[in-house]
């Protein structure tokens, strides 16, 4: 860690310790339209300040323009409406991020992500659809990072602009995923449920790969790809799932008490048009430990994630990498596809803090997180390596009832590895 970026954390943990001596102001959860908006009208608004009412769109949004040599220039546009299917005493707030983006590279990146809870929380579907006509440098496997590369900022959709490392394997390639959960409470906060996971990816072309006499070069992607009986050009993966879910937290878009905890078994067959068989194993848990009892959103923040695959073969894309998640938020520090193995944990923690002690429409946040995964090849395993990453963030309150947020992060890893990540909603 640099003196800069020392300097930087230090500015904003002192700032935070303050909160301590706000403890007995009266707070009243603002957002940045109110701030906007003339007194007169902030105090005629101020009357119906927090009723929340079912079946009514709570809408957050803001464009995305940005550049990149391999990206060109990038325009589009986030969406993340969220409702109240029953009422909010006892449903859930249910949240969509609808993302869209065209490049001058001739790249299209659209997709859709829910969480959607009915009435009373009886069911919950868990949706993530995209199309990606993409671009993305590759690294092979492992969780040992080499080479320098530097990410210039991280859209809402996860996706990245990168001055690439002589290490990076640049790929083009055209992806649909479509993910379907449907889970049912059984008692209290647990929950049981079952989908369909397909992730299928075509024309897929390996820049550095290279045939010609005398310049032969094989990237990871194809040796793999050979390795595993997978066709380099072309594959996919298709299955079905089992869940088992505790989901104790009082919102999905900005949570402050609760527990999250998942665990997901994946079957992979060529009966359903997967490429190989294969049995896979997710798990996760989040939980959220409030510093304040005048402002909940004063907490630490705890995040982990693994995936194990427990018997067969996954395509080289499809294996967990950083930045693959359903929002695209794990490895804040580097670009998406960084860090991917057969193998992956992932954990995190972050302390979440007040700026404007008394509206709550400026927050702040202190992030570190750490990935491993292994590499079979080279009978690397996992915990040999670890991939730190670390940062800051500043967090502006767009929607005071849905408690959607901007978010504005700058993360930092391993061998000047860096980015600007901008998202709507917490990280998690």
């Amino acid at each position: 860690m640099s003196f800069k970026h020392f300097l930087i954390l230090s500015t904003l943990t002192i700032f935070a310790a303050n909160v301590s001596a706000q403890e007995k102001k009266p707070f009243r959860q603002l957002d940045v339209f109110d701030i906007l908006r003339s007194k007169k009208k902030r105090a005629e608004h101020s009357k119906d300040t927090l009723t929340l009412k079912p079946y009514k769109l709570y809408i957050s949004a803001f464009p995305i323009l940005g550049y990149n040599p391999a990206l060109g220039i990038v325009v589009g546009a986030t969406f993340n409406p969220a409702i109240f299917f029953g009422s909010p005493a006892n449903t859930p707030i249910s949240a969509f991020a609808v993302n869209a983006q065209v490049t001058t590279q001739s790249q299209i990146l659209a997709s859709i992500r829910a969480t959607i809870f009915t009435n009373k929380a009886k069911f919950i579907l868990r949706g993530d659809w995209r199309l990606y006509i993409y671009y993305q440098p590759t690294y092979g496997l492992g969780s040992d990072i080499v080479g320098i590369d530097t990410a210039q900022w991280i859209n809402p959709s996860g996706e990245s602009g990168t001055t690439e490392s002589n290490v990076a394997e640049p790929m083009r390639f055209n992806y649909v995923r479509l993910y379907q959960t449907l889970n049912r409470r059984i008692i209290g906060k647990f929950y049981i449920g079952g989908g369909y996971y397909l992730d299928y990816y075509w024309n897929i072309k390996d820049t550095k790969l290279n045939f010609d006499s005398g310049k032969v070069y094989f990237t990871q992607h194809y040796r793999y790809s050979k390795d595993n009986g997978f066709n380099p050009s072309t594959y996919c993966t298709s299955g079905l799932l089992f869940s088992l879910l505790y989901d104790s937290r009082n919102s999905c878009l900005r949570p402050t008490r609760g527990i999250y905890a998942l665990m997901v078994p994946r079957f992979n067959f060529t009966w359903l048009g997967s490429t190989r068989n294969s049995f896979t194993l997710y798990t996760e848990f989040r939980t959220y430990l409030s510093l304040s009892k005048r402002n909940p959103a004063h907490l630490i923040a705890f995040w982990y994630a693994g995936s194990f695959l427990l018997t067969g073969h996954v395509p080289y894309l499809d294996l967990p990498a950083i930045g693959w998640d359903t929002y695209g938020r794990t490895g804040r520090g580097y670009i998406q596809g960084r860090i991917r193995g057969v193998d992956y944990l992932y954990g995190e923690a972050e302390y979440r803090f007040p700026i404007s002690q008394n509206t709550g429409v400026l927050g702040g946040v202190v992030f570190v997180n750490a990935s491993t995964c292994n590499n079979a090849d080279r009978s690397v395993k996992l915990f040999r390596y670890i991939a730190p990453g670390f940062g800051v963030g500043l967090r502006v309150m767009l929607n005071k009832k849905s408690l959607s947020n901007l978010t504005i992060d700058m993360g930092f890893g391993l061998n000047g590895s860096k980015g600007l990540f901008l998202n709507i909603n917490e990280t998690f």
